[in-house]
């Protein structure tokens, strides 16, 4: 059998709707992850963790509770999924064998986690993506599509279930034993002092924190974390993408159905959660029973229903040249989510202009939209020079093992 050397992905041959939809998630993960750059990781899950909000961070917070916290990253999940089912398709149609190239792909993504996780960011993605992608490749070739959202719901299923046990039955556990779950959403005025001196002080403490937290944490997102909800996430975005979903090929009354029916379960979920947390005043159950469990499984119906919208926005020829703007982001998607990262750390942490702890959420905001619209600027203008994004060009020559052609011509 003759083989045909395997190549990375041309603008050419890229499906337009992976590359928007995944746009349009770099965007909304910088909307959660800004609340752990900018303060103590309970600011993120809890609008009191610091004491009594004002209005407007209230508001804010229930905005991108509602719209944002945990859709974005199970879409971009969803869509690594389908990544990987385009490139094991795309090899046999060569008659090239794609495990090799893949697992190459995930010891360097893996890499560059941790690089990411212990020198920049100790919220990193991008080592859970890496050792879960190790095993859902195995569901990429020779499955259906109806048993890898089958597989994918089940694994959601099992971490939601467990995750509401643990919230519902957590205060049988011993205090000490719920140290650090109480840390993270009723922090103590000692513990807050402790995380922001981390972070004012200087970028040694910094590093020395990150290590910690990231060898504490990583059996916990990986093993567990990464199998269920981040593996059952991928293998649903693997079937979606194999029943053409993902790609836009359904009929617009497919996705009007699909956009209306997820967004009236999620969205219902998300209004029970919602007025429980309110009706508690955010106690310690009710808001670990919202982060682990409610939300997280209501997350997965709206990022459901925001495929089908972003999907009918594919097919339509409204604001094409916004639309292209955002299909450049995602096209540098590693790019930017490293550089949000780098971006943010300068603006918040000690070694840049030491804004941490400083603003509130609605400023956060700003922040976020003023960064993103210069990623639509500079992705764009950078594609037009280059055939991929900086990282994107870098993974994918080491991944490959030879420089990939990287100026236009």
């Amino acid at each position: 059998m003759t083989t045909t050397a395997l190549t990375p992905t041309e603008s050419t041959s890229r499906y337009r709707s992976l590359d928007l939809i995944r746009g349009i998630a770099v965007a909304g993960i910088l909307i959660m992850n800004i609340y752990a750059f900018a303060n103590i990781y309970a600011y993120y899950v809890n609008p009191k963790a610091l004491g009594e909000p004002s209005t407007i961070d209230l508001v804010t917070w229930f905005v991108t509770h509602t719209f944002a916290d945990q859709k974005f990253y199970t879409l971009f999940s969803m869509l690594f999924g389908a990544g990987i089912m385009l490139m094991a398709q795309r090899a046999t149609a060569n008659g090239t064998s794609p495990t090799g190239v893949h697992y190459k792909r995930m010891f360097w993504l893996l890499c560059f986690g941790v690089l990411h996780a212990i020198f920049i960011w100790y919220g990193d993605i991008l080592v859970t993506y890496a050792i879960t992608g190790l095993w859902v490749y195995w569901f990429a070739r020779d499955t259906k599509a109806s048993t890898k959202i089958i597989v994918g719901a089940i694994f959601i299923s099992i971490m939601v279930a467990l995750m509401t046990l643990f919230a519902v039955f957590g205060g049988d556990v011993p205090d000490e034993e719920m140290q650090d779950m109480f840390d993270m959403f009723a922090p103590s005025q000692a513990f807050i002092a402790q995380e922001n001196a981390v972070y004012t002080s200087t970028y040694a403490s910094q590093l020395d924190h990150r290590i910690d937290f990231f060898t504490t944490n990583l059996p916990m997102m990986a093993l567990f974390f990464g199998l269920f909800r981040i593996g059952g996430s991928m293998l649903l975005g693997m079937g979606l993408y194999q029943l053409g979903v993902l790609t836009a090929e359904r009929s617009r009354s497919f996705y009007i159905k699909m956009m209306v029916i997820c967004f009236l379960i999620g969205f219902g979920i998300i209004a029970y959660d919602n007025f429980l947390l309110i009706d508690t005043e955010f106690s310690m159950r009710t808001t670990m029973l919202s982060f682990m469990s409610l939300n997280s499984f209501a997350a997965v119906f709206v990022a459901l229903g925001y495929i089908g919208l972003f999907c009918l926005w594919v097919k339509s020829d409204k604001l094409q040249g916004f639309k292209n703007r955002l299909e450049a982001v995602g096209r540098m998607a590693f790019s930017n989510y490293i550089s949000q990262s780098i971006i943010c750390t300068i603006l918040f942490y000690s070694h840049g202009f030491g804004l941490f702890a400083q603003l509130e959420r609605y400023q956060l905001m700003l922040i976020v939209a003023v960064i993103f619209v210069a990623q639509l600027i500079w992705s764009p203008w950078w594609l037009s020079r280059f055939r991929y994004g900086p990282l994107e060009w870098l993974w994918r020559s080491l991944s490959y093992g030879k420089l990939q052609p990287f100026k236009r011509a």
